[in-house]
């Protein structure tokens, strides 16, 4: 009887083994396994040592097994489709475990935040994957109705948020304005103010959940009775998303305000529009009889998905350090 020592065998070793019997070729086996052909040569080798037989014979026409292999076959065969199946289980465990949340978040507030968020997800080798979006008919339904797992809102205040079905997290308050237009716009060539900028179509680009009510330079201006027109435009349900905003702006009439530091930061992605932040005497004077918008976290309350706790620590630090 032969000395074997079957607790060294390797699945690669016995999948090797397997297709040279089938394959008569190293180099066909090379090919088709997608491995430099010498690790066939050291894993054949090695499965001679393994079973103290050399297994096949070297003939004219390719490598031939011999009588020993020829029994030997099935058994490898059926261990190498049992492997097989342990990998398909494993894989649909793994699909079955790693947990879809959908996300909802506007790309105005952080650039790059699904590399970012998947890089986080990667490092902490959890199972999560995620779809993001940006447009939602009725937000707060979706998310209640569990079609939405978090969703990342401006307001000025939780009132307009409050629902019983809902855990609702302050998050970065937004203290900051930056004024968007074109780089032809005539009130580059006066003193930039908020009774000037009053003067032209205004973009409304807060992200209110109730698109309806006035953003804090709307309220600004009935406070102060300046004149203030919205100008056209048509977001459907989607919001506002950062590469459309040179979209309506190059107009040279339309001017905007938005509480967002990603707009400042990367203006140079937007070419043809100038950007700069409101001085501080401008918006404090806006904020003096009103609060400044802050982020918010909505989540349904009761919820309690795996990992979802993670997910939103990971995206309030992520807020906390790129949103200013």
């Amino acid at each position: 009887m032969k000395n074997m020592t079957l607790d060294s065998l390797d699945m690669l070793s016995a999948n090797i083994l397997v297709n040279l019997y089938e394959k008569h070729s190293a180099s066909s086996v090379a090919m088709e396994m997608n491995i430099p052909a010498p690790k066939v040569s050291r894993c054949l080798q090695h499965a001679r040592m393994i079973f103290n037989d050399p297994l096949f014979i070297r003939k004219k026409h390719g490598l031939e097994p011999n009588e020993f292999t020829r029994q030997l076959y099935p058994l490898v065969k059926a261990l190498v489709q049992c492997g097989e199946q342990l990998h398909q289980l494993e894989s649909c465990h793994d699909l079955a475990a790693s947990q879809m949340m959908v996300l909802y978040v506007s790309d105005l507030l952080i650039a790059e935040l699904p590399q970012r968020l998947s890089g986080a997800i990667n490092e902490a080798q959890l199972p999560i994957s995620y779809e993001l979006r940006t447009g939602s008919v009725d937000l707060q339904e979706d998310l209640a109705q569990g079609l939405i797992d978090l969703a990342i809102v401006s307001e000025s205040s939780d009132k307009a948020l409050q629902d019983d079905r809902l855990t609702i997290t302050p998050l970065k308050q937004l203290t900051h304005l930056y004024l968007l237009c074109s780089l032809k716009h005539p009130l580059l060539q006066q003193e930039i103010s908020l009774a000037n900028i009053a003067n032209y179509p205004y973009l409304s680009a807060f992200g209110q959940l109730d698109r309806q009510a006035p953003d804090p330079f709307q309220r600004y201006c009935t406070q102060q009775r300046l004149s203030c027109h919205l100008a056209p435009v048509d977001l459907g349900r989607e919001g506002l998303e950062f590469n459309q905003l040179y979209r309506y702006l190059s107009d040279d009439k339309t001017v905007s305000l938005l509480p967002y530091s990603r707009v400042y930061e990367h203006s140079e992605l937007l070419p043809g529009l100038h950007v700069c932040c409101l001085s501080g005497m401008d918006t404090a004077r806006l904020y003096q009889d009103q609060p400044y918008p802050r982020l918010y976290m909505l989540s349904r309350s009761g919820r309690s998905a795996a990992h979802l706790d993670w997910l939103k620590q990971e995206i309030g630090q992520l807020i906390s350090q790129n949103v200013h």
